[in-house]
């Protein structure tokens, strides 16, 4: 269910959008309601419900469409859900009055790096002091990439990036071996684009065509704030433009980029070298704390063949225009200079990718800046204040619950032999829980942020967790270790150490609710659950063991049995609108699908299973508790999103929107249609029933 935020995000000139769309950029004041919202009651929200909508047509319509009619897009936002959004907001205004009281020099002693966290949201709140020296902190750092001149040189301003959080050209971090998940090991992946995707460069539809000229002239506006003459910008951007370019047609695409065999390639220092021999790596790796680094994969060989062409035909000023632009159009994005770049990055984004009316307020941006760059720091403070204890406890017999609904499924499938069914028991097994927060707190010492300058603040608190995660090559595997920080409001599911994470954000109301029937919390968090499991078994995490290896361990008669079942997904999604003519991709949705279908029917099997030897739960505004069970799953997909949004979504984000969320999994559900009374022929009863887990 992992969202990941672009750090590279680009800006762009407002003038180019006038003959295509504007953004206002409205004072940050404006942008939402002076508070957070309300708590919701435990249970079903029956002011959701579309009553004039029948089930069996549209049932999410029938489940969220009173919402819809009456919840306006928040200015600021791209997209709002009921569930996800509501919460995620409510948490960050908790977030804030912790960061306040720490700014302000009221520090809990119970909090270690209270002083850091109130330092560094401070810093980011002085739109004062960032106005006066944001754009000096910006040149200094762009006088240290002045001294690019040739290939050794570029490779240790690309260290110096890298070590700062910025991946520009590629990435370079720290992975668990795929084929042996005891070992962390080094890995060179694809990146170095500024637009969301490959596509947007390569794409010969209209509206790419129209967003590559806006993007261009973006780059020419954002570098003649920055102090360039027209002439020179106009000559930066266009080399920026064709590096990109290059480098896009060099890499997979999303869909791609799933299959873990294709990205995994251990070519180890020498097949890296000898695939890209004019990069200087025995300097960069230097530069990285990695000298004497050998085990590396790669995620994308030819990416590396491309950077080596490149090296070979790029003048030094093509890669100085490059790296500056990827520093400014970071630092724009993170609001860390002047105002005019920050609205200038906020057009081109908003007019292309999100369809947001006004910048959010300063105080939220600044809220997820910490909780990003300091986020166990902050979390303990999130955690003793607003996690109770209980929840954990209950979310725990819940996942037990889901686990052993899993367990009574692979024993009845039919399609899968016994050798397999007994590799898939041993995996279901070693299935690893994390909730809440980590047992063991994350260590800030050496984080240096100065109050008086959120540029170099910054780059300071990117560093530390680049080194960090490098730190990790040669050494044994964290397996204490959470890539969520406790306030977020979502959940994952890791391949290598066979675990799902629910951090204290999703326990929370309406996802789980103390005074809910046990029908509605399964309904919410129940699915979230059931669907990290089945991520354990869905068409990427099938092809990891027990131990977390890249392994068939599939007889071929079972794997083809699999597969077929998955390409019934795939169509069914496929033929699903996004939005306008723009359809999803089965492709790359796939795994969030066929972990939406599963969730779903193991959280709804467990919920039945909890039932036995206890009293009837009661029926709510008229609605069974099984409806109520499927109501309330529908309910968390509640949402409304810009066009532009979903247009984005549909080409970038692996997940399907909330109306395919809902009504996918449930139109091939058999006690959906029993609960709702719906027959062959309903909408919401597929003629090709897909099932899987």
């Amino acid at each position: 269910m992992t969202r990941s935020r672009s750090p590279l995000a680009t800006a762009a000139l407002a003038v180019a959008l006038a003959a295509c769309r504007t953004a206002t950029v409205a004072p940050a004041a404006a942008a939402a309601p002076e508070g957070p919202p309300p708590e919701p009651s435990p249970g079903i929200d029956t002011t959701a419900i579309d009553r004039s909508a029948r089930p069996c047509d549209d049932f999410y319509r029938f489940a969220c469409g009173a919402w819809m009619d009456r919840t306006r897009l928040p200015a600021d936002k791209a997209r709002w859900t009921r569930s996800f959004d509501e919460m995620r907001e409510r948490n960050a205004w908790k977030l804030r009055a912790i960061l306040e009281e720490q700014a302000a020099g009221r520090v809990d002693p119970q909090d270690r790096y209270g002083a850091l966290t109130g330092q560094l949201y401070a810093a980011c709140m002085d739109e004062g002091a960032v106005e006066a020296r944001g754009l000096d902190d910006l040149r200094a750092a762009w006088a240290e990439l002045d001294a690019v001149r040739d290939a050794r040189s570029l490779g240790q301003a690309v260290a110096r990036l890298h070590g700062q959080g910025l991946p520009v050209l590629f990435r370079f971090g720290s992975m668990q071996d795929r084929r042996d998940s005891t070992q962390v090991i080094g890995v060179v992946a694809q990146g170095g684009l500024s637009l969301p995707d490959r596509d947007y460069y390569l794409g010969e539809e209209p509206r790419k065509a129209d967003t590559r000229a806006a993007f261009r002239e973006h780059l020419v506006k954002m570098l003649r704030l920055a102090g360039e003459g027209a002439q020179a910008a106009e000559a930066d951007a266009a080399a920026v433009m064709g590096l990109e370019t290059a480098l896009a047609g060099s890499q997979w695409t999303r869909a791609e980029m799933r299959e873990p065999e294709r990205t995994y390639n251990r070519l180890d220092r020498p097949g890296v070298e000898k695939a890209a021999p004019l990069f200087p790596w025995e300097a960069y790796l230097a530069a990285r704390g990695q000298g004497g680094l050998q085990a590396v994969s790669v995620s994308t060989p030819r990416m590396l063949e491309k950077v080596n062409d490149l090296l070979a035909a790029t003048p030094p000023e093509a890669w100085r225009a490059y790296l500056r632009l990827h520093l400014l159009s970071s630092l724009a994005e993170e609001r860390a200079l002047p105002r005019a770049f920050v609205e200038a990055d906020f057009a081109f984004r908003a007019a292309w990718f999100s369809g947001q009316k006004v910048l959010p307020p300063r105080w939220k941006h600044c809220v997820g800046l910490v909780d990003r760059t300091l986020g166990e720091a902050l979390g303990q403070a999130f955690v003793r204040r607003h996690f109770a204890g209980e929840a954990r406890e209950k979310a725990q017999a819940l996942v037990a619950g889901v686990e052993a609904a899993m367990g009574r499924r692979l024993a009845g499938l039919a399609w899968m032999d016994e050798p397999t069914r007994a590799q898939a028991r041993q995996k279901l097994g070693k299935v690893g829980n994390k909730i809440g927060y980590p047992e063991r707190w994350r260590v800030y010492d050496g984080v240096v942020v100065r109050r008086d300058s959120l540029v170099r603040s910054l780059l300071s608190v990117q560093a530390f967790e680049a080194g960090r995660r490098l730190a990790k090559i040669g050494r044994p595997v964290e397996r204490g270790e959470w890539n969520m920080t406790p306030p977020t409001v979502n959940a994952y599911w890791s391949p290598p150490l066979a675990e799902m994470v629910f951090p204290a954000g999703i326990l929370q109301p309406p996802m789980y609710a103390a005074g809910a029937p046990d029908a509605v919390n399964h309904g919410a968090v129940g699915f979230v659950v059931g669907h990290e499991l089945t991520h354990g078994f869905d068409d990427q995490g099938r092809k990891y063991d027990g131990q977390g290896n890249l392994a068939d361990w599939w007889s071929p008669p079972v794997g083809k049995a699999f597969e077929e079942r998955a390409a019934c997904v795939n169509r069914q999604y496929s033929g699903y609108v996004a939005v306008d003519d723009v359809k999803l991709d089965g492709r790359l949705t796939l795994g969030e699908n066929l972990s939406d279908l599963g969730g779903l029917a193991l959280s709804y099997a467990a919920w039945q299973a909890s039932r036995a030897g206890r009293p009837p739960e009661a029926a709510v505004a008229g609605f069974s508790p099984e409806q109520q069970f499927f109501l309330s799953a529908a309910q968390i997909w509640c949402e409304v999103a810009s066009p532009e949004n979903r247009r984005l979504r549909a080409l970038t984000d692996p997940h399907s929107p909330g109306r395919w969320r809902v009504n996918g999994p449930l139109s091939n559900m058999p006690p959906f249609a029993e609960a709702f009374g719906c027959k062959a022929g309903d909408a919401m009863v597929r003629a090709e029933r897909c099932e899987v887990w």
